[in-house]
């Protein structure tokens, strides 16, 4: 007993016993919220259009507030375009095949099938609206995608098979734009795109150009 009333005198001013630290689970309760809006956000998306697409419907499709909504996610817009993204994530990820051309095949073969899907003219009804906030969305949305593309290049310039000065969201946008003025232009099936000729014929000259890859 002494000696445990020697330790607790010795004890620096202001300090506490130690306690055992919570363990903190990955995801919980916010993040199952989160993920029920976003599904049910982008269910409604593909069902009514960006034009019907309210937060109302979403809040009673997904059982929560429409104020918890507002206030995580601003405006139907800012939500219509986060559930676009957490949608194509899964529905359209990136490629790691193991060379430049083959990344690129693949890419544009999952977009087109996404683009002919239910869910892809969803996407594609919030690509045309107008309004500011639906704007903003959208080039948030691209410059997500964009920057997730990247990685693509990133790993062909450490390949050599892409130039390290050349800009690869400029070749990306060459790369799919035909795709879109077929679908919201000529309206022509986009299947019919004959993409990996146009991924050769757009690499051609950025393959001359490519630093050759360092031997070890």
């Amino acid at each position: 007993m002494a000696h445990e009333r020697q330790r607790k005198r010795l004890r620096p001013i202001g300090t506490a016993p130690a306690r055992a630290k919570r363990q903190v689970r990955p995801g919980g309760r916010s993040a199952r919220v989160r993920a029920s809006v976003l599904q049910a956000a982008f269910t409604i998306l593909t069902q009514k259009g960006i034009d019907d697409f309210t937060i109302a419907d979403v809040a009673v499709r997904a059982g929560v507030h429409e104020t918890s909504i507002y206030r995580r996610w601003g405006t139907r817009a800012g939500l219509a375009v986060e559930a676009c993204l957490h949608f194509a994530e899964s529905a359209l990820p990136i490629p790691d095949t193991g060379s430049l051309r083959s990344d690129l095949v693949a890419l544009l073969h999952r977009l087109t099938d996404l683009l002919t899907s239910p869910q892809g003219r969803a996407m594609l009804a919030l690509g045309v609206a107008r309004d500011p906030d639906s704007v903003a969305a959208r080039r948030a949305y691209w410059q997500r995608r964009f920057t997730l593309a990247r990685r693509i290049f990133d790993r062909a310039v450490s390949r050599g098979e892409f130039p390290r000065h050349a800009d690869p969201i400029v070749f990306l946008e060459v790369l799919i734009a035909p795709l879109y003025l077929r679908l919201l232009v000529t309206d022509e099936p986009i299947e019919e795109w004959p993409s990996s000729g146009m991924i050769d014929h757009l690499l051609l000259p950025f393959q001359a150009s490519a630093s050759p890859r360092k031997s070890g």
